[in-house]
């Protein structure tokens, strides 16, 4: 058995080829453990002599006065409620900010059996710190397994304040139940100034008044945290639902571009292929020409012109056939890159810095230079308004062709990268398809792309090719 470091807040535990992998927002995590700090130290702030609870309750028994002793009971249960809240919120905050997966599978419920741990660890801490002993009864265990069923019911499109009011709603119910006396032959308000209350009660009959109401705030807060379920568990159905017709809805969308993009390839095709047979008969008729040619400035012309429509010829013929690839040093493929931006709005923001000038690749030319150009297109995007850098950086590292686009542009947000590279999913007003398309052009030319971002910090594209020998 052995822990792995993943990331400061990732841990792994394998055991017997199960693994068991835990997560914790650190941030959730560190509001928490100030909030549970709060609640060890809550008794030093609030307790029954600043709330002047004694003073009531003595009060209420020198004047034989009922609505004193509610007035008390009233008190106890809001300085109760008050002093329990930090704690039991840092406990459920815990529990919302750990993620358990047990070979693969994630299992919510056990988020909430953290509550279940940290709770009796608070009262241990409070007793050894204050000597004061907060009873570990029904009213908090009936509040430790909401925060349990909470968690098992995986209410994750929820928010967190909605949630918590559920907690406090249940809080303040179950207090009022160490109020009523009937209970305490069930271990209900143990407490020290709970058994005082009742005592006070039966001494100047106000038991049936402090029962009648104690038994009544805990229906209304009880009836109105459980309504308050029932909301937000519809509401967690719906924003479920309505994320599965989000996904459908996109995958139909990509299902419609693919066949967009079929149709219009086809028709792509055809037009290219058109375009072939007049310039055969230009490249027939200009050898004809300059055979007959005997002025040798025209000959060098027409032997320019003859060029030019070969140069022309394999560029169509590579965006015919996509699979039709040559050699060419990374510098030859680059210039022509830049030439075909030199005139775009990114072009001054833009640094090249090539240390593999000389080195060869096999690419189809003009669709790894459209890739190359969508890139920096999305590096412009992402800038403030235009104003940045894009950094365009070749080097050959361990036999390979490293080519790095990197930008100091908006960046990309952690639960964003995932799907960017896919079809139909855009963060600006363009069709989405840009990262998807340079994917699938250096995935066809046997490379791979690794796509690395901060947040308001910038985006780092690397491509990785097989650099190949002129022999080859």
């Amino acid at each position: 058995m052995f822990f792995r470091k993943i990331t400061n807040d990732k841990r792994k535990l394998i055991r017997g080829g199960i693994e068991v992998k835990i997560e914790i927002e650190k941030k959730k995590l560190m509001i928490a453990g100030i909030l549970i700090l709060f609640g060890i130290t809550g008794p030093l702030f609030v307790n029954v002599y600043n709330f002047k609870i004694y003073e009531l309750l003595y009060e209420s028994l020198d004047k034989n006065d009922q609505g004193l002793l509610m007035l008390g009971a009233i008190r106890l249960v809001l300085l109760n409620g008050i002093r329990g809240l930090p704690h039991y919120l840092g406990a459920f905050i815990i529990a919302e900010s750990t993620e358990i997966k047990i070979s693969g599978k994630s299992l919510p419920h056990l988020r909430g059996l953290i509550a279940l741990v940290i709770i009796p660890l608070v009262y241990a801490a409070i007793y050894l710190i204050h000597g004061i002993r907060y009873d570990l009864g029904v009213p908090a265990f009936i509040v430790i397994f909401a925060i349990i069923y909470i968690e098992k019911k995986d209410y994750t499109k929820i928010s967190f304040l909605k949630k918590s009011t559920v907690i406090i709603l249940l809080l303040l119910g179950a207090q009022w139940l160490d109020i009523i006396p009937q209970l305490s032959i069930f271990k209900f308000g143990r407490g020290e100034t709970s058994r005082d209350i009742k005592a006070i009660a039966s001494l100047i009959g106000g038991i049936e008044i402090l029962t009648i109401s104690a038994s009544m705030f805990f229906i209304l807060f009880t009836f109105n945290a459980l309504i308050f379920i029932k909301l937000i568990a519809d509401e967690n159905k719906i924003l479920v639902a309505n994320e599965k017709n989000i996904r459908i809805e996109r995958e139909l969308y990509e299902s419609r571009m693919n066949a967009l993009q079929a149709r219009n390839y086809i028709e792509f095709k055809h037009l290219v292929h058109d375009l072939k047979t007049p310039l055969t008969s230009m490249q027939a008729l200009v050898s004809v020409v300059r055979l007959m040619e005997t002025n040798d400035k025209k000959q060098d012309y027409l032997l320019r012109i003859e060029k030019s429509i070969d140069n022309l010829s394999e560029m169509i013929s590579e965006m015919l056939y996509e699979d039709k690839k040559n050699m060419v040093t990374t510098e030859e493929l680059f210039t022509y890159i830049l030439s075909q931006i030199s005139h775009l709005d990114l072009a001054p923001n833009l640094n090249y810095n090539n240390k593999a000038k000389s080195s060869y690749i096999n690419v189809n030319k003009i669709r790894f230079s459209r890739a190359i150009i969508n890139a920096l297109d999305n590096s412009y995007n992402a800038l403030d308004q235009g104003k940045g850098e894009i950094n365009i950086d070749i080097d050959l590292r361990d036999g390979e062709i490293v080519i790095e686009i990197s930008d100091n542009g908006i960046g990309i947000r952690e639960d964003f990268l995932e799907k960017v590279t896919k079809i139909g999913y855009s963060k600006s007003k363009s069709t989405g398809l840009g990262l998807s398309f340079i994917e699938d052009v250096v995935e066809s030319h046997g490379g791979r792309m690794k796509l690395e971002s901060e947040y308001k910090v910038g985006t780092n594209l690397k491509i990785i090719l097989a650099r190949v020998d002129m022999d080859e």
